[in-house]
């Protein structure tokens, strides 16, 4: 007997399973955005007088209650999430807080994304996203497949075309485009875009890759015309294109993050050495926390990162694609897809290969919301995980694994065995015993 997600040979000698190749990226970026939080923050906490470890107790409190409920979670059945009552709730919850926020929230560097309460304030967007994945995954479990369409050519009925794929695709995104619409009030085109994960776990599902192309660039055609329309918009693109022109105004960002990336060299200047966190770039701690890591770390330091972020990639997908049910797979590679996505535009960012957008980097970036947000979703992605370990089978087969209910009930109910056929071994050997021919009487003699 071996579990059905045992690695193979290049890996089996490091992880007994995926799920152990899953978690310990995830801790070794969670202890270096501790260390890079408290590196990036305590210049602040003394100017703000809040003692050296303001910022950084503040982020190992909500580090300790995000790690707990990530246990609870992996503890808990994914399965029960797909059930309708479950799904109902989760997204009337999330629903009444991306409302609350647009009423009563607080406006924050021009943005009305933060409820706050008392010391504490939650960022409702970030748990949109985890949910607009828990719908899309349940639906892609539970509807046909896109097989067979009736219109394969826009040129001759465009109508058909159109309102049949979207009426495929509709009520699997109906929640994600809620939340999106929601999400672009605050505003906050970041998070917005981040919700097309969503469009793209169908893609993989094996949606019709003509249309989906043509749905990006139509997106792409309608973002650039709002781009234009607005000036502040506008300028924005500009300086992400040539940020050095506008390095006193809308490129400061830009340009200080690439100035804290480069000044690193190969070495880094050193833990807390660096000199970006002297009120030279903004949101150091948060949205431009890997350039802080990257000045203090080096090249080394930051490819560091990024092979860690690919090594979660690797190994969720892994889950994903070893899942016992088609919700479990979905749900885990729509998560991987989330967290490792938000690590890529983020790094993108920093490095001036992407606008910014103000999308923090999982596990690194400060924020509590996103920090129990990201160990939410990597609870979950370790309850499936954890059910793939638990799945077993006899070797060599290609059957489907049996569900949890039935395995149990096989171990208290065991199929009988089958005796094997016996084989009959042949005896000594002994010759054949011949006749002996009779001589023919003449026929005088009859």
């Amino acid at each position: 007997m071996e579990t059905p997600n045992k690695g193979d040979s290049r890996w089996g000698s490091l992880f007994k399973n995926d799920l152990q190749g899953m978690l310990l990226p995830i801790v070794l970026i969670t202890i270096i955005g501790s260390v890079n939080i408290f590196s990036a923050t305590y210049i602040s906490s003394i100017y703000e007088n809040t003692g050296l470890l303001g910022y950084f107790s503040k982020h190992i409190g909500f580090l300790f209650l995000s790690m707990a409920i990530g246990v609870i979670l992996y503890r808990y059945d994914y399965r029960q999430l797909q059930k309708p009552h479950m799904l109902q709730r989760i997204m009337i919850a999330t629903l009444i807080g991306m409302v609350l926020v647009l009423v009563a929230g607080s406006v924050i560097n021009g943005a009305r994304r933060w409820i706050v309460i008392g010391p504490v304030s939650i960022q409702p967007s970030e748990f949109a996203k985890l949910a607009a994945i828990i719908w899309t995954s349940a639906k892609l479990s539970t509807m046909r497949k896109w097989g067979k369409s009736r219109y394969n050519n826009p040129l001759t009925n465009l109508q058909g075309y159109v309102s049949e794929r979207v009426g495929y695709m509709l009520p699997m995104l109906v929640w994600p485009i809620i939340f999106a619409v929601l999400t672009i009030l605050q505003p906050d085109m970041g998070t917005t875009v981040l919700f097309g994960f969503s469009f793209i776990l169908i893609y993989l599902a094996g949606f019709d890759g003509r249309f989906f192309g043509g749905a990006f660039a139509v997106a792409g055609v309608i973002g650039f015309i709002a781009a234009r329309m607005s000036p502040y918009r506008w300028e924005r693109i500009q300086s992400w294109f040539d940020p050095w022109p506008h390095a006193q105004d809308m490129g400061y960002q830009t340009v200080q993050g690439l100035l804290a990336v480069g000044s690193g060299g190969i070495l880094g200047e050193g833990f807390m050495q660096g000199t970006s966190k002297y009120f030279y770039l903004p949101e150091a701690h948060t949205d431009f926390a890997f350039a802080v890591w990257a000045q203090e770390m080096g090249f080394i330091g930051a490819v560091f990162v990024v092979l860690l972020v690919a090594a979660f990639t690797y190994f969720g997908f892994r889950i994903s694609n070893r899942s016992r049910d088609e919700f479990g797979k979905w749900l885990a590679m729509g998560i991987t897809l989330l967290i490792s996505g938000q690590a890529l535009f983020n790094i993108a960012m920093v490095c001036g290969i992407m606008p910014v957008t103000g999308v923090p980097l999982p596990f690194i970036s400060y924020g509590g919301s996103s920090l129990l947000m990201n160990f939410m979703a990597i609870g979950l992605l370790a309850s499936v995980g954890r059910r793939n370990v638990e799945g077993v089978k006899q070797v060599g087969t290609a059957e489907a694994l049996p569900s949890l209910r039935e395995e149990t009930q096989s171990r208290f109910k065991p199929a009988a065995p089958k005796s094997p056929q016996k084989t009959e071994m042949p005896g000594p050997f002994r010759p054949r015993e011949t006749k002996k021919p009779t001589r023919r009487r003449p026929r005088s003699e009859r």
